[in-house]
């Protein structure tokens, strides 16, 4: 049996596990201390942003297109084979996000 897999794994999933468990405790202890100082815990409530999914899903499509149009680029331009990929996702990811703002970012704001 490898124990350098067995430790590894282990490992991985303990640490894993610290995280999570640091991370609920320690808001658990947070929202207790509010409610002993007569608080609510409002201000742990994220804003509900309606358009959310429609940032995501722009941001998703801009990825899937920049990856496409890398390939694209590699094929039929003879790129050399990450440089395309990697230019064409933050592009195409980035002008999708810039889209987004452009059409329902300032009216949040303003």
């Amino acid at each position: 049996m490898d124990i350098e897999g067995v430790l590894a794994i282990s490992f991985f999933f303990g640490t894993v596990f610290g995280i999570f468990y640091i991370y609920f405790f320690t808001r658990h202890r947070e929202r207790m201390n509010l409610i002993d100082k007569g608080l609510t815990a409002e201000a742990f409530r994220r804003s509900e942003d309606p358009a959310r999914t429609l940032k995501y899903g722009m941001l998703l499509m801009g990825v899937a297109l920049g990856l496409v149009t890398g390939y694209l680029l590699e094929t039929y331009a003879g790129m050399p084979e990450p440089l395309p990929y990697f230019i064409m996702v933050a592009l195409f990811g980035g002008l999708a996000l810039v889209i987004y703002y452009m059409q329902f970012g300032r009216r949040q704001q303003g």
